[in-house]
């Protein structure tokens, strides 16, 4: 298994922090790219947090994995 680095956005940062939880975020974003095989070939990796925004993880240069979080809305 490769490893990442991961590097969060304004965006993530700013979520985990209203969540108060910036290590279950990153725990989790790690758990979600385990399958780096996947990750390397299509680049990004999304998932759901159980708070309803959306994760998007993009593969970066250098092993790096960029984390960012949007809201989503309902129609």
């Amino acid at each position: 298994m490769m490893a990442f680095d991961l590097v969060f956005t304004q965006a993530a940062l700013r979520a985990a922090g209203v969540a108060g939880d910036l290590p279950a975020l990153e725990e989790r974003a790690r758990r979600e790219i385990e399958d780096s095989a996947a990750l390397e070939e299509r680049l990004f990796h999304t998932f759901a947090t159980e708070d309803g925004q959306e994760c998007i993880c993009t593969l970066l240069a250098g092993h790096v994995v960029q984390v960012d979080i949007c809201a989503v809305g309902t129609a």
